[in-house]
């Protein structure tokens, strides 16, 4: 039954702040955005009409007209494309006579061309009513109506609101109330096998989570004791569905693409002596060729804990450094991550430390912390990884953030696609509050953070973090003018902190392990971890963290395996729309910010002999020129005549002098860094480029 508007709406309080969430929640309940529910909502919250449809027209997430009885949307982003995206795309179009884009309630089936579903491992993929199929075969369209569901509903869900915190308890020390949680927590542990089925994102896409019942049933049957787990994906997405086995000794094991028929013979395995579980399918996790290569800190724990539980969080060490932090100094945490040199990994490379000290000390009550969540690059979906497989160390990260730049409020902002991030992160707050870990006096201590989740709903440009901050005050994602920086004034006019997911996962290790031992793990100018995801026509396509200055071959031929096919592989498209394709002869060059070749945001995309460069560079521009927020001209004219120009065979000369305009004109990083895929196209990929008429 469908809500009434007046019902949907009034649980939001009548302020601007709460514009995007509201419209989320209308979407969410009637599918798409009518005049008349514009013209509520913003009645209800008491902004004006013209701004409300400003907003609604801004956001890619939000529809301002019906989708058909059943949605189909077919990524065509890189990765999908190169794997035959567009060929499912048009034998859709074709058998339903459907054109992509065309709307209507009255039609059966709605298509839909999308730019990325942050799934790309799991290429090529498509959605169906809400609901994500990876590694699709055009054989697999000639079912697809087994795939159409009424269950759920086009758009982003209900917005999370804060909850009451509970009462803490009078400790001697954080340390102290910590160890009494995780004293619990060991408690209430079991002590047999844990069977733990990956059911992220992709995981999901090609029926991970159908083998929970299966499982489930067979360890009761067999009596086997064993706890059965909904897990999350450990970076191994070729393998899904995958299932890893942990042992009371803690020893890890793997099966790969495990199917509904091969259940009984892993349990059977199971019942019996370990001799035998080779046989199974059963595979060492720490000789696997698809880890021996990696350096995992941010993803150590990704795999093997439940996603859903504070008490697995606990028993893993989670809050340890956090309950040791707040017996100590906020300058101790900021010292420490100074002293690791951790750089943003969102793609600025800004020293994260730097950040938190200016916020410290600039003035004015209260101070924010923001997750940058949002995660709307096509061709990068590490961070989804990280939240979805260890949702409580990124929660960790943030408290300590906060914690360093004295911000007593924190808001965790996910996309508005990445529902399972949301809902596990969602569940780690609620858990972490429970256990005074959120809220007034947190462990005990005279630090106080509430968290709240805000979801975007699509736009590049929220990676720029004036325009992330403008969506959350109920307004369109526009960036502001610079100075005053967001750590003088950010969220409301008060000092803000704006930092990515993978920066804040990497805090409790840096602090626990101290500064200079992270820092350690890379190189002088590129200090630590970095965690990749890897995608396009490879064998082992996943999510990958090694040290820094890993080189492209490392990644793609000795942790991805190579080429699907045999092919070579003639580039790698490094960083998404605003990285560039790096040609196979610089495959051998460390990966450092600002070096030859940058890692970028983290995506990697391999691109095979025979792929068609041009096309790969028109499909980043023209995502960049649909992405421009429009505030500024350089970007928003230069764009789509750049593509035009490409489009109808310039010169070189007029393609590079324009590009160079955009990119020195253009307010922010969107549109300084559109251009860079066509310039170092020409640069490293010359030949082709000019041959494109």
């Amino acid at each position: 039954m469908i809500k009434p508007l007046d019902t949907v709406l009034a649980q939001f309080p009548r302020e601007r702040q709460w514009l995007l969430p509201a419209l989320q929640a209308v979407q969410h309940a009637h599918g798409w955005l009518s005049e008349d529910a514009l013209t509520q909502v913003a009645a209800h919250l008491r902004v004006p009409a013209t701004e409300v449809y400003g907003v609604a027209t801004h956001f890619p997430e939000l529809h301002l007209a019906p989708h058909g009885r059943h949605h189909v949307r077919v990524c065509t982003g890189v990765s999908c494309a190169l794997l035959g995206g567009r060929q499912l795309l048009a034998k859709l179009t074709q058998r339903f006579d459907a054109a992509p884009g065309a709307s209507g309630a009255d039609r059966e089936v709605t298509l839909e061309a999308a730019d990325c579903f942050f799934a790309c491992s799991m290429a090529p993929a498509i959605e169906v009513d809400g609901e994500y199929r990876g590694r699709v075969s055009e054989s697999q369209l000639a079912d697809l109506e087994s795939w159409f569901s009424h269950r759920r509903r086009h758009g982003s869900p209900s917005p999370m609101l804060a909850m009451e915190s509970a009462v803490p308890k009078a400790t001697a020390s954080a340390r102290a109330a910590l160890a009494d949680l995780a004293t619990l927590a060991h408690a209430k542990r079991g002590f047999g096998i844990r069977v733990i089925v990956q059911t992220g994102t992709c995981g999901r896409s090609v029926g991970a989570d159908t083998l929970l019942e299966p499982l489930r049933a067979g360890i009761n049957e067999r009596g086997l004791d064993a706890d059965l787990i909904e897990g999350a994906c450990n970076g191994m997405c070729y393998a899904a569905p995958l299932v890893e086995i942990v042992t009371p000794e803690s020893t890890r094991f793997v099966v790969e693409r495990l199917q509904r028929a091969r259940v009984p013979a892993l349990l059977d395995a199971l019942a019996g002596e370990p001799a035998t579980w080779p046989a199974a399918g059963m595979i060492p996790l720490a000789t696997h060729p698809f880890f021996k290569s990696q350096h995992r800190v941010l993803l150590a724990r990704a795999g093997a804990v439940d996603p859903d539980s504070l008490d697995d969080a606990l028993v893993h060490g989670a809050y340890s450094t956090l309950a040791r932090a707040l017996d100590g100094s906020p300058d101790d945490v900021i010292a420490q991550v100074k002293a690791s040199g951790l750089q943003g990994r969102g793609g600025a490379f800004f020293p994260t430390a730097l950040k938190w000290e200016a916020c410290r000390k600039a003035a004015g009550e209260p101070k924010y912390m923001v997750m940058n969540g949002e995660e709307g690059e096509p061709g990068i979906f590490k961070d989804r990884h990280l939240m979805e497989g260890d949702p409580h160390q990124i929660l960790e990260g943030v408290l300590l953030a906060a914690y360093a730049a004295g911000a007593s409020r924190a808001i965790l902002y996910i996309h508005g696609e990445a529902d399972l991030s949301a809902q596990r992160l969602n569940w780690a707050v609620v858990e972490a509050r429970a256990a005074t870990l959120v809220g007034e006096r947190v462990l005990g201590s005279s630090f106080r953070c509430e968290v709240e989740i805000r979801r975007g709903a699509g736009g590049f440009v929220l990676g720029e973090e004036t325009a992330l901050l403008e969506s959350i005050e109920g307004r369109r994602a526009q960036p502001r003018t610079r100075p005053p920086f967001p750590v003088e004034a950010g969220l409301w006019g008060r000092p803000t902190v704006i930092n990515n997911v993978e920066t804040l996962s990497a805090i409790p290790t840096i602090v626990a392990r101290g500064g200079a031992a992270f820092a350690a793990l890379g190189t002088s100018s590129a200090p630590g971890t970095k965690v990749f995801g890897i995608s396009g026509p490879v064998r082992r396509p996943g999510v990958v963290e090694t040290k820094n200055g890993v080189t492209l071959n490392q990644l793609l031929r000795d942790l991805a395996g190579g080429s699907l096919d045999g092919r070579p592989l003639k580039g790698a498209l490094v960083g998404g729309p605003s990285g560039s394709v790096v040609p196979a002869t610089l495959f051998d060059v460390a990966m450092e910010p600002r070096g030859r070749v940058s890692p970028g945001t983290g995506g990697i995309v391999a691109v095979p002999a025979g792929a068609s460069i041009i096309d790969i560079v028109k499909t980043l521009l023209a995502f960049n020129a649909r992405e421009s927020c429009g505030k500024c001209t350089p970007c928003r004219e230069g764009l789509p005549r750049l593509l035009a120009l490409l489009d109808e065979g310039d010169s070189e000369q007029k393609i590079r002098e324009l590009g160079e305009t955009i990119q020195l004109a253009s307010l922010c990083g969107l549109g300084q860094a559109a251009p860079i895929a066509v310039q170092k196209g020409f640069e490293s990929f010359g030949d082709e480029l000019r041959a494109r008429r």
